[in-house]
């Protein structure tokens, strides 16, 4: 057989991958361990001593995370089918949409209607520091001697 008729060796799928591959489908690690049959630990372990490991784990968390957006997308904006009963009988299917995921859809892309989050911190604070008699003040420039009751 010539070279250019050769079949490829078949890549050897192992474990980092079945696990790799399940975890970009839906992000959640003990579930990826169960299909691949390993424990939580082994990933644990993995991403301490493999770069190359590490840089695929966080590649298909980016794509678990791309797939969660697009079930977002899809809940929000396209909907789905729900069957409807009436007394225990089937009676139609109605239409649904998710204004909930739409809302948190929209914060995702649009910072205006993102929560607001600020933090006012004002005031005077003094930092107190005793050890023996001496006590020091922040906004002191000296140590004092203090004949006062230990704090």
């Amino acid at each position: 057989m010539d070279e250019t008729h050769q079949l490829a060796t078949p890549k050897k799928v192992t474990k980092q991958d079945i696990f790799l591959e399940n975890f970009a489908i839906h992000g959640n690690v003990s579930r990826a361990c169960r299909t691949a049959d390993i424990h939580r630990s082994t990933v644990l372990r993995w991403k301490e001593k493999s770069d190359g490991f590490l840089h695929r784990y966080q590649e298909a968390k980016e794509e678990a995370k791309d797939n969660i957006r697009y079930e977002i997308y899809r809940r929000a904006l396209e909907g789905w089918d729900e069957n409807v009963f009436h007394l225990g009988k089937f009676s139609g299917v109605i239409h649904k949409y998710s204004d909930t995921l739409l809302i948190f859809h929209a914060k995702m892309l649009m910072p205006e209607y993102r929560d607001k989050q600020h933090i006012d911190v004002s005031g005077n604070m003094t930092i107190v520091t005793t050890w023996g008699n001496n006590v020091m003040s922040d906004d002191e420039d000296s140590v004092e001697a203090s004949n006062a009751r230990p704090r």
